[in-house]
C-alpha cells in the first residue's frame, strides 16, 4: 500500500513507519516542532521513507504529498500538540493544530480519492464521564482544550463520513508509553519523565498522591493496532487500551527497579502546583482554575478494549510491569 503519515516523527509516528516501511511506500510529513527527524533515520542517518518538513494544518498537501495522478491507498493522521498545558497556554493555536490539521488531511484525503484514513483521538476524550470503564459509545463532554479539540476533530470525521462517505477509522489511545517518548519538555509522558529524573539523580515530583490510575499501553500495541486497521479499514470508533489500571507511583516504581534503583525517593505536590510553571495561565481576574487542571492530572482512567477484540480479533499485551521494565531499558 501507498501510506501516507502525518505527525511521523512523533513516538506513535515513527514507531508505525519503522513497522511499515520495509511493507509498504511511504510518505512522511511532520513539522518537526514536537517530532525528532532523528526517529526517522536508519543507522546510516538516512530518512527510511520520503519526508516532508511541513505544517499540515497549512500546507498545500497535493504540492508536498501528491496529484491526482498518484494517490495513497491509506492516510494516517497523527498530527497534533497534546501536551496539556501547552493547550491550556495556546487555544488558538491548538484548533490551529489539531482542527484545522484534520480538516486539511480529511479535505485532502476526498479530492485525493483516498479510501482510508486513520485518525488519531485520546481517552481525554473522556474527561468528564462518571464510569469506572470508558467504552465508545459513551456520551462525551469534554472541557480542557486538548480534549475538546479532539472531540471536535471526531464531529470533523462524522461530517466528512455523512457528506461525502468518507471512511475513517477513530482510535482513541489511551496512555501510550515507549521509548522515545519526549524527555524534553518541560511535563514528559509519565515513564520518560521518571527516566530522566532518576538518571539526573532527582527525585521525581509526582501530582497529588501518586494513587491516581491510569491505563497505560505500551507503543508495540498501539503501531500493532494501527497496522490491522490499515488492514482491515473499520469506518468506526475504538479505544487502544489494556483495560489494566496502573497507579502513577507503581509505574514510577517499576522504572527505578529496571534502572537498579532501590532509593526512588518519590515526591509529591498538590496536583494544581504542577501548573506553577505556566503562571500566565492564572493570573488576571479571568485565570484559569487550578480546580480545574488538577482534577485531569488526578483522575481516574481505564478503558475497555473489548469493541476491538470483538470486532478486529485485537487484544494487547496486559503484563504492564514487564513492558515497562523493558521499554525503560531502551531509553537512550
Amino acid at each position: 500500500m501507498k501510506i501516507l503519515i502525518t505527525g511521523a516523527a512523533g513516538q506513535i509516528g515513527s514507531g508505525l513507519a519503522k513497522r511499515l516501511c520495509d511493507k509498504h511506500e511511504l510518505t512522511l510529513v511532520d513539522n518537526l516542532r514536537n517530532g525528532y527527524a532523528e526517529h526517522l533515520k536508519d543507522d546510516e542517518d538516512r530518512f527510511i521513507a520520503p519526508f516532508h518538513d511541513v505544517d499540515v494544518a497549512t500546507a498545500d498537501l497535493f504540492s508536498h504529498c501528491g496529484t491526482k495522478f498518484d494517490s495513497y491507498d491509506a492516510i494516517v493522521h497523527l498530527a497534533a500538540i497534546s501536551a496539556l498545558a501547552d493547550c491550556e497556554t495556546n487555544p488558538l493555536e491548538t484548533l490551529h493544530c489539531n482542527v484545522a490539521a484534520t480538516a486539511n488531511v480529511l479535505d485532502f484525503a476526498r479530492k485525493m480519492n483516498v479510501p482510508h484514513v486513520v485518525f488519531s483521538s485520546t481517552s481525554a476524550i473522556y474527561e468528564n464521564c462518571d464510569t469506572d470503564v470508558f467504552t465508545e459509545d459513551l456520551e462525551v463532554n469534554p472541557r480542557l482544550y486538548y480534549s475538546l479539540s479532539k472531540k471536535m476533530c471526531e464531529e470533523l470525521v462524522h461530517t466528512y463520513r455523512e457528506h461525502y462517505g468518507s471512511k475513517v477509522t477513530i482510535l482513541r489511545f489511551f496512555n501510550v508509553f515507549g521509548p522515545d517518548g519526549d524527555q524534553t519538555r518541560p511535563n514528559p509522558p509519565l515513564l520518560n519523565f521518571v527516566y530522566r529524573e532518576l538518571t539526573k539523580g532527582k527525585a521525581p515530583i509526582l501530582s497529588g498522591d501518586g494513587e491516581q490510575v491510569r491505563d497505560f499501553i505500551c507503543i508495540d500495541d498501539v503501531v500493532s493496532m494501527l497496522d490491522l486497521c490499515l488492514e482491515k479499514k473499520p469506518n468506526d470508533v475504538f479505544n487502544v487500551c489494556t483495560g489494566v489500571a496502573v497507579s502513577v507511583n507503581q509505574i514510577s516504581k517499576w522504572v527505578a527497579e529496571a534502572l537498579g534503583k532501590e532509593d526512588l525517593g518519590l515526591d509529591h505536590k498538590p496536583a494544581g502546583e504542577l501548573w506553577d510553571s505556566y503562571p500566565d495561565l492564572f493570573q488576571g481576574e479571568y485565570g484559569l482554575d487550578k480546580n480545574i487542571v488538577g482534577k485531569e492530572t488526578t483522575r481516574y482512567s481505564k478503558g475497555s478494549y473489548q469493541k476491538a477484540k470483538d470486532l478486529l480479533g485485537w487484544e494487547p499485551n496486559t503484563d504492564i510491569e514487564s513492558e515497562v521494565k523493558r521499554v525503560t531499558l531502551q531509553i537512550k
